[in-house]
C-alpha cells in the first residue's frame, strides 16, 4: 500500500516538474521575439552579406549573427530573435550600416550603392569604412534608431563647436544648459533603451566638462545603476572611465592592495575585497566587469612608464578563475572573449620560421640566406608603387651585391604579369610568395605595407623598419656593411 501510494506521489510530482518546466519554456519563447531588416538594391544582387553584432563591448570583437545571399531583384532580408535592444552592423564595401534593431520590430533600410575598395583602400592596413545610421523607409516602427542618429549628430555637432573649451574652459552653467536642451527635444522618445542612451551620452558631455571626480562618476553614473552591456552609450562612458584601470587605481590610496590580489594571490575573491574598501564601489557585478576590462588592458600597456605592473601569468590565472566565478553567466562569456583574444593576439611567428614559396613552388625561409647581409621588401603587387620600388632597388642596391641579397616577398601576385615585369625592367633580387596573405600579415603583425628590413650575415634582424630603398639608404648600408 505505501508502495503504491509513493508511485502514485511520484507521478504528481513529475506532473507538477512537468508543467512547471512547460511554463517556463513558454516563458522564454515569449521574451525573444522575431526582428526583420530589409532592403531592395540591385548593386549588391548574388552577394552574400553579413550582419555583424560586438561579443561585448571591452574586447570589441565581432560575432556574425546572420548571413544571406542577396537574390537577382536585389532583395535581401535577415530575421532576428531578441529579447532585448541590439546594434547591428551590415558591412558594404567601403561602407558600413549602424542599426538598432529591437525586438518584434520591421525595418525596411535604404542602404548606398555597392562601392568596392579601391587599391589603396585595400593595401591600408588601417583602412575605416564609411560608417552611418540607416535610413529606414518605414518610420513608425524606428523612433528608438532615429532618435539615436539625431542625438548622436546633435553630440557631435556640440563638440564641434565647441571642441577648443569643452576640456575644463567651458562653464558648467553653459553644458547643463546644452543638456536641457538636449532632455527637452528627446522627450517624446518612448523607448527605454534610448533613455538609457541619453543618460549616458549626457554623462559622456559632462565628464569630458566638469564632472571628473573619478569616484563620483563611479557612485552615481554606475555602481548604483544597471549593468547595460548592450547600450553603446554606457559602454562608451565606462570604456572611458575604467581605461586600463587596474594598473593606475593599484597606485590609489583605496587601490593598495590590487598588486597582491593579482600577483601574490592571484585571486578574484581578493581583488573584490579590495575594490570593496572604497564606497563607491558596492555592485558585485559592476565590480566584476571593471575587474574584467582591466584583465583585459593589462597586457596592451604592462610595458608603459609611470605605472604598476603585474606578472603576465597571474593576469591568466585570475582571468581563468573569473571564467568559472563571475558574478553572471554574460560576465563569464566576457571572461571566455578575453582569454579567446589575448590568446589570438600571442600567436608570433618569427620571420625566419615563416615558410614562403619561390616561382617555382620551392620552400624557403629567410635563415636560408645566413651568411650575407639580406635586404627584404614586403610590398602588395597591387601597389601603385610595387614597381618603382623594384627599380629603386636596382639602382640604389646592386652596388653592394656582393655582401647584399635582396630578397621581396610578393603579396597577392600576378605571376605572369610579375615574371613578364622581371624580365623586361631586368629586376634583381629574389621573388618569394606567401600562401595566405592574411594569415601572414597577421601571424607577424605586419600593420602596414610596404615594409623594408635588413638582415645581418647571422640571420638576425638589424632593422625591422628600414628606409626604402632610394639614396637615402646608401650611407647608412655603408656604414654597417663593412669589410
Amino acid at each position: 500500500m505505501q508502495a503504491v501510494l509513493y508511485r502514485k506521489e511520484s507521478t504528481c510530482m513529475n506532473k507538477r516538474w512537468y508543467y512547471t518546466l512547460a511554463f517556463f519554456i513558454a516563458f522564454f519563447a515569449s521574451q525573444a521575439q522575431k526582428s526583420a531588416i530589409s532592403f531592395v538594391n540591385k548593386t549588391y544582387s548574388g552577394d552574400t552579406l553579413f550582419l555583424l553584432k560586438e561579443k561585448d563591448f571591452i574586447t570589441g570583437q565581432l560575432d556574425t549573427i546572420y548571413s544571406s545571399k542577396v537574390n537577382k531583384n536585389g532583395e535581401w532580408k535577415a530575421v532576428l530573435q531578441l529579447s532585448e535592444p541590439i546594434f547591428v552592423r551590415l558591412p558594404l564595401y567601403r561602407n558600413e550600416v549602424w542599426l538598432c534593431v529591437e525586438p518584434n520590430k520591421s525595418y525596411q533600410i535604404k542602404i548606398p550603392n555597392k562601392q568596392l575598395l579601391s587599391i589603396e583602400d585595400s593595401l591600408n592596413t588601417f583602412f575605416q569604412p564609411l560608417i552611418f545610421y540607416a535610413s529606414i523607409l518605414n518610420m513608425d516602427s524606428s523612433a528608438c534608431n532615429e532618435a539615436i542618429s539625431r542625438l548622436d549628430y546633435s553630440i557631435d555637432t556640440l563638440y564641434q563647436k565647441h571642441i577648443r573649451n569643452i576640456h575644463f574652459k567651458i562653464k558648467r552653467k553653459t553644458v547643463d544648459s546644452l543638456v536641457n536642451v538636449l532632455k527637452n527635444q528627446y522627450e517624446y522618445a518612448s523607448s527605454n533603451y534610448f533613455k538609457s542612451y541619453l543618460f549616458y551620452k549626457i554623462a559622456m558631455l559632462k565628464f569630458l566638462s566638469y564632472e571628473r571626480e573619478q569616484n563620483f562618476i563611479i557612485k552615481y553614473y554606475f555602481n548604483d545603476q544597471p549593468v547595460l552591456l548592450n547600450n553603446i552609450a554606457y559602454n562608451e562612458l565606462f570604456n572611458q572611465t575604467f581605461s586600463d584601470f587596474l594598473s593606475y587605481y593599484a597606485a590609489t590610496h583605496w587601490g593598495e592592495g590590487i598588486k597582491d590580489a593579482i600577483d601574490k594571490y592571484k585571486s578574484p575573491t581578493e581583488l573584490r575585497r579590495v575594490f570593496k574598501k572604497n564606497p563607491a564601489f558596492t555592485n558585485d557585478t559592476l565590480i566584476d566587469l571593471v575587474i574584467l576590462k582591466g584583465l583585459h588592458d593589462v597586457p596592451y600597456s604592462n610595458d608603459m612608464p609611470n605605472k604598476i605592473k603585474f606578472s603576465a601569468q597571474a593576469v591568466k590565472t585570475v582571468l581563468d578563475s573569473m571564467i568559472l566565478f563571475a558574478k553572471t553567466k554574460e560576465l563569464k562569456q566576457i571572461a571566455i572573449n578575453i582569454k579567446n583574444k589575448l590568446k589570438n593576439e600571442e600567436i608570433n611567428v618569427a620571420f625566419e620560421d615563416y615558410p614562403f614559396k619561390t616561382a617555382d613552388g620551392e620552400e624557403i625561409y629567410l635563415r636560408n640566406y645566413k651568411g650575407k647581409y639580406v635586404y627584404v621588401m614586403i610590398a602588395d603587387f597591387r601597389s601603385y608603387e610595387f614597381l618603382t620600388f623594384l627599380k629603386q632597388e636596382k639602382a640604389s642596391l646592386e652596388r653592394f651585391s656582393e655582401k647584399l641579397k635582396i630578397v621581396n616577398i610578393v603579396l597577392y601576385p600576378q605571376k605572369e604579369k610579375l615574371k613578364e615585369m622581371i624580365k623586361d625592367q631586368k629586376l634583381s633580387g629574389q621573388f618569394l610568395f606567401c600562401e595566405n596573405e592574411t594569415a601572414f600579415k597577421h601571424q607577424l603583425k605586419i600593420r602596414a605595407l610596404p615594409l623594408f628590413m635588413i638582415w645581418g650575415p647571422n640571420g638576425k634582424i638589424i632593422n625591422n623598419n628600414a628606409s626604402s630603398p632610394d639614396e637615402r639608404i646608401i650611407p647608412y648600408l655603408m656604414q654597417i656593411i663593412k669589410d
